[in-house]
């Protein structure tokens, strides 16, 4: 994200998404809050004490990755309020979808949620490395190897990241569990995978 960037997106290193935000009823004169290789997000409203965004998504992996009915769900995946549907497209080609999701927020430079994002992109890391000869499976397999390799986990890390693995197989999309953007967390401190895949 070149901005500040709750429930952000920054995927592989990519160039940011230039695209204006869509004009758009849910969209018009809300403030822009970061932007990604293929997202933008604005900030949306608070509901209940819950805080939202809205992420104009423009990749088809990042859309089945908060919409698909077997999309990773539980403690440290992203809440997904609504699918608000379409509107235009972008410069890629794809068209742009509006999804209501809630507000995560940068990991601090310390405290639990730190520690383990931490860990978590460390060991993908050293896993990628082990298995950088095999090019774009590298990334789907340094992650199977921190699903299969006993590291500690908590059970529902270890749930997350086979949850994560699988999502990654049925949609073709590519892990990346290294850039800061793609780990986040919730006011309460839980960690969460915000934008951990993106396309081919």
């Amino acid at each position: 994200m070149t901005t500040a960037n709750p429930g952000g997106n920054a995927q592989n290193g990519g160039s940011i998404i230039a695209d204006p935000v869509p004009d758009h009823p849910l969209l018009n004169g809300r403030t822009e809050i970061g932007r990604g290789e293929s997202t933008i997000v604005l900030d949306g409203d608070v509901v209940d004490g819950q805080e939202r965004v809205f992420k104009v998504l423009s990749s088809p992996t990042d859309y089945a990755y908060y919409t698909a009915p077997d999309r990773p769900t539980g403690r440290h995946f992203p809440v997904v309020f609504a699918d608000h549907g379409t509107v235009g497209r972008s410069s890629r080609g794809f068209p742009f979808h509006i999804v209501e999701v809630e507000k995560l927020y940068p990991l601090p430079s310390a405290g639990d949620a730190a520690e383990l994002a931490t860990k978590i992109s460390s060991s993908y890391f050293d896993a990628c490395l082990v298995w950088r000869n095999l090019a774009q499976d590298m990334g789907r397999i340094a992650l199977h190897h921190l699903v299969a390799t006993p590291m500690g986990w908590t059970d529902a890390v270890r749930e997350s990241l086979h949850a994560l693995e699988g999502f990654s197989q049925e949609y073709g999309a590519l892990p990346d569990l290294i850039k800061a953007d793609n780990l986040m967390m919730r006011k309460d401190g839980t960690l969460v995978f915000s934008d951990p895949v993106f396309m081919e």
